[in-house]
């Protein structure tokens, strides 16, 4: 959760500077790429890809790419403020399909966790512009529901893929073959291959940062429930707001004095599940 937040706290200040967001995301991922696979090389874990790690490594890297390009495209005609909070919501999609398809337990503090989680993203959305219909047209709508969907589909992935038998970097390093294929795709498709110097320093950075994320929630997911761990992953967004009113100096909302509150009971009642 950490990782995730400082991770977007950094993409949150860049795109104030200026950077091609296709281009960033690839120079991030290829960062990433590079850096596991030569982890995965120099342990000797390549070996240890299992047949299962092909049928859901694959599929993750695909899926989590389309989220990512549906959310970042749904911004064009959207609102930050709208459109962040509810793309995180995709935990519930997770957390529930655990529950039901992976039967997970549900107890009552998991139950009382997920509703706080769900109050803690939600307190910071602007749901007045949400009704208003500022900030959001059907279109952005649509595009930011498909890419929760996607992210909640590679959610409930990672787990099944850990209960097969998967261990966490072979499972990151065939997800990455997708992943960054088509995050190369994209950048081809929007002809900015040249990275601007913002990108160049720090792009590399966040790659390292999104690896720590990636690798120590499927590492959580090796012996955690998918429906306690991603909606505590997921809570990286309150975390998120919090950094950038001391680092960027945005305000001090009621909707984030409330979702902190929520967010910190919620992961106090994950921890009793």
């Amino acid at each position: 959760m950490m990782a995730g937040a400082l991770s977007d706290l950094i993409y949150r200040a860049v795109q104030r500077k200026g950077i091609d967001p296709p281009t960033f995301v690839f120079y991030q991922s290829a960062t990433f790429t590079l850096t596991i696979w030569a982890i995965a090389i120099a342990t000797g874990q390549v070996s240890d890809i299992l047949p299962s790690t092909w049928v859901f490594g694959l599929p993750i890297g695909l899926v989590s790419y389309i989220g990512i390009l549906l959310f970042v495209t749904s911004m064009r005609e959207g609102s930050a403020s709208i459109n962040a909070p509810i793309f995180r919501l995709s935990f519930v999609i997770t957390a529930v399909a655990a529950i039901f398809i992976l039967h997970e337990p549900l107890n009552l503090p998991k139950l009382i966790g997920i509703l706080l989680a769900v109050a803690g993203v939600l307190s910071l959305a602007d749901l007045a512009a949400l009704r208003s219909g500022r900030g959001a047209s059907p279109r952005s709508m649509l595009l930011l529901l498909a890419a929760t969907l996607a992210f909640g589909i590679a959610g409930v992935l990672n787990k099944e893929a850990t209960n097969q038998g998967s261990s966490t970097v072979p499972l990151v390093i065939v997800s990455t073959i997708t992943f960054n294929g088509s995050s190369l795709l994209r950048m081809l498709l929007s002809r900015k291959l040249r990275p601007n110097t913002l990108t160049i320093r720090i792009a590399p950075f966040v790659g390292l940062l999104q690896l720590s994320w990636t690798v120590l929630l499927v590492e959580s997911l090796q012996t955690g429930d998918a429906s306690i761990s991603f909606p505590i992953v997921q809570l990286s967004f309150v975390l998120t707001a919090i950094l950038a009113v001391v680092f960027l100096g945005e305000r001090v909302s009621k909707g984030l004095v409330t979702g902190l509150s929520a967010s910190t009971l919620a992961v106090l009642s994950f921890a009793f599940a």
